[in-house]
């Protein structure tokens, strides 16, 4: 081959390639890519059964992710008859831990740790101003006798003697462990009774969580609620609230059911690899989010309070 042939391939090819390099990513994109149907934020639709919701869907053949009701499977213990626990966050929701604060600095935690084989109940007294980390916790640095003693009858509804020989238990565990003390207690915790105590002596209560309060994840929300008293923390709860992810497939489009215990729902619609720029008619993905509700047990009328925005694109 003759260099002149060889100059007029190269000026063939080089422009080629030069497309191809600036444009392929754009090419496979395409093939990658699809469209999207989603509700930006959860919708109230009234409490419902989150372990009926679950056992429906896996019957119903659904794809299911997320947490279920079942001792063991995660952490935290049932609240019991408190009808504000149940109307924020539904039958499900589990208390992780209750916190009273004595000062800014001191703090009495009881928390509740599952195992296969059962429950274990724990109290910890922390000082926030302890300063070496790796020494024991004083006995000067723990809150007062009489505020100790009332917050152990408080949680456990104990006489006098049971909670002095908690205290005692707890001030001798303190001359062996580092930072805070620690101890297990034969006793499950009053939540009845501490919350209505923490409703009474507070003058404000608030939510917060770290993932926003209704932020889907596929175990669940961590949910504070915290109780004040003349702008002081007086206590705080720490929720669990499960949530799950339900899926099902129509016509190679996967539809997504995001719930939680509390009765708030999400809706998603993933189009399959290539579909980028096309669409579905919404009476059509609404008829099968519809027929997903009903198998679920849950009033199908919900769905028409939904508002679902349209993707072209998942990628960009």
């Amino acid at each position: 081959m003759n260099k002149q042939k060889v100059i007029l391939i190269l000026l063939l090819i080089l422009p080629l390639l030069f497309v191809l390099y600036l444009y392929s990513p754009f090419l496979i994109m395409g093939l990658i890519d699809s469209s999207w149907y989603y509700t930006e934020e959860k919708v109230d639709i009234g409490s419902f059964d989150y372990s009926s919701v679950l056992t429906k869907a896996e019957k119903a053949g659904y794809e299911v992710e997320g947490s279920w009701p079942w001792p063991g499977s995660f952490s935290g213990f049932d609240p019991g008859d408190v009808p504000e626990v149940r109307e924020s966050f539904g039958g499900a929701a589990r208390v992780q831990d209750i916190r009273f604060n004595y000062n800014s600095n001191s703090e009495l935690t009881v928390f509740i740790c599952e195992d296969e084989s059962e429950a274990r109940t724990y109290v910890a007294i922390s000082n926030f101003s302890h300063s070496d980390p790796g020494s024991p916790l004083q006995i000067s640095e723990f809150p007062d006798d009489s505020w100790m003693l009332e917050k152990f009858g408080l949680l456990f509804s104990l006489d006098d003697e049971a909670s002095e020989n908690y205290l005692g238990a707890l001030k001798k565990a303190a001359q062996n462990q580092t930072w805070n003390a620690e101890i297990q207690v034969n006793e499950s915790p009053d939540f009845p009774g501490v919350y209505a105590y923490l409703m009474e002596s507070s003058d404000y209560s608030s939510y917060s969580s770290p993932m926003g309060i209704y932020a889907y994840s596929t175990a669940g929300s961590d949910i504070e609620e915290v109780f004040l008293k003349d702008g002081n923390r007086l206590g705080s709860v720490r929720y669990f609230v499960p949530e799950a992810r339900i899926m099902t497939y129509n016509n190679g489009n996967r539809y997504i059911v995001d719930l939680d215990a509390s009765g708030k729902v999400r809706l998603e619609i993933i189009m399959p690899a290539g579909s980028s720029g096309e669409t579905i008619p919404e009476e059509e993905y609404r008829t099968v989010f519809r027929e997903m509700f009903e198998e679920l047990g849950l009033s199908s009328e919900a769905v028409d309070r939904f508002n679902f925005f349209a993707s072209s694109s998942r990628v960009w």
